[in-house]
């Protein structure tokens, strides 16, 4: 009782609301359309995170209350910008390492071409706003005004100093070694695969590391910066090709980022080839041998006004703030399975026409009472079971 009770209602409900449709057509065909366009142009708004650290790690993580309470504490801890322990270094920075195919970093030859790959990356130009801009320029400076270069570096000067000069090479220790100034460095950071040979220091070492770190002090700073790095790139896979005895390995702060964000373009194959499937299937659904009468362009329509829901949804998404989340790149496919299930009850009821009434009056008449037929079969739970289930329920009627 209490069903064909639900049943008439819903069958009355879905006539009415089917008599007015197709009483203004223009309205329902349009209005979606100039839905769908003006959310949809709320895409302008759309902006890529650029913070590593918000893609890499939730709000809650450790390392990100860790972050925060350094921050709070230490408001002028500079060390925080040179930690390697740090999720992502903050800043701007160029960093490479230096691997020798054979032997040692440390011998004579390889010292040498580890100083002049140093020589060209700071002589790597940025033109910008008709002045070129050098490391000297973009470089982090210490107290002493001067550009912040890795001890390693001035370790290999010393060595290559000395063997010009017929001196004996000061020896080299591991991790903490003391330079000719008398100041003690630590390079255990900054040199790898090292073997110690006790009291005479380090005997060979397979790799070291070299950063170089820039400030952003203002906007074009930033934007000089991150062109730099790019450049920075280049001119190290020119030295490669050039020097093929020293393996380089570069890294960028915006490497992380780029990676990253490349990891979304993996899915628009799969994508793709499912939009095409679903469009493929979606006709096939709707054809029969009688083309006129089942219009398989049903299918097209029914994955054009899929594609109008995503682009709205995604439109409301963007206005509300929402995060995107690759999950939602489901729904259209539900949503289109939903449509082909309507069109099949919809096919049997649109064919049915009164002859006996005026062709205008017939169609509306024919209209009102499709669209009462196929809505009456689904019920107030089918939205809930798409969530749960990703199905739709009818009922048996």
């Amino acid at each position: 009782m209490l069903r064909h009770a639900v049943r008439s209602g819903l069958r009355a409900s879905f006539h009415r609301l089917g008599h007015f449709v197709a009483n203004h057509p223009v309205f329902f065909a349009s209005a979606p359309v100039l839905l769908s366009v003006l959310l949809g142009a709320s895409f302008s708004r759309y902006r890529v995170e650029e913070e590593v650290e918000r893609l890499l790690a939730p709000k809650h993580s450790l390392a990100k209350i860790e972050g925060n309470l350094v921050d709070s504490l230490f408001p002028v801890n500079r060390s925080k910008h040179t930690l390697y322990s740090d999720l992502q270094t903050p800043g701007r920075y160029g960093r490479v390492i230096v691997s020798s195919r054979r032997g040692s970093v440390l011998e004579p030859h390889h010292v040498d071409l580890v100083l002049k790959l140093h020589s060209a990356i700071t002589h790597i130009q940025v033109p910008m706003l008709g002045f070129n801009y050098t490391f000297a320029h973009l470089c982090l400076l210490d107290d002493s005004k001067n550009c912040i270069i890795d001890d390693i570096l001035r370790v290999l000067e010393e060595m290559r100093a000395a063997r010009a000069s017929n001196q004996t090479v000061p020896p080299l220790r591991y991790p903490i070694t003391r330079l000719k100034d008398g100041r003690e460095a630590y390079i255990g950071h900054q040199l790898g695969g090292v073997q110690t040979a006790g009291r005479e220091g380090v005997r060979s070492a397979h790799a070291l590391q070299l950063t170089y770190y820039l400030q952003v002090a203002s906007a074009l700073n930033e934007v000089v910066a991150a062109r730099w790095e790019l450049l920075f790139g280049h001119e190290l896979e020119r030295f490669s090709t050039a020097h093929p005895e020293l393996v380089l390995y570069p890294f960028t702060s915006s490497s992380l980022q780029r990676d990253f964000q490349k990891t979304s373009h993996v899915s628009e194959r799969p994508l793709l080839f499912s939009l095409a499937a679903c469009l493929s299937v979606a006709v096939l659904c709707s054809s029969m041998r009688d083309c006129v009468r089942t219009k398989p362009w049903l299918g097209i329509l029914a994955l054009v006004t899929v594609s109008l829901a995503t682009l709205t949804s995604a439109g409301i998404f963007n206005l509300t703030g929402g995060k995107y989340n690759s999950t939602y790149l489901g729904i259209p496919f539900i949503m289109l399975v939903v449509l082909l299930v309507i069109k099949m009850h919809f096919d049997p009821g649109s064919r049915r026409r009164s002859v006996y009434l005026p062709s205008e009056f017939a169609q509306k008449q024919k209209d009102r009472d499709s669209h009462s037929e196929v809505n009456h079969c689904f019920h107030l739970c089918s939205s809930s079971s798409v969530v749960r289930r990703g199905k739709i329920e009818t009922w048996d009627v």
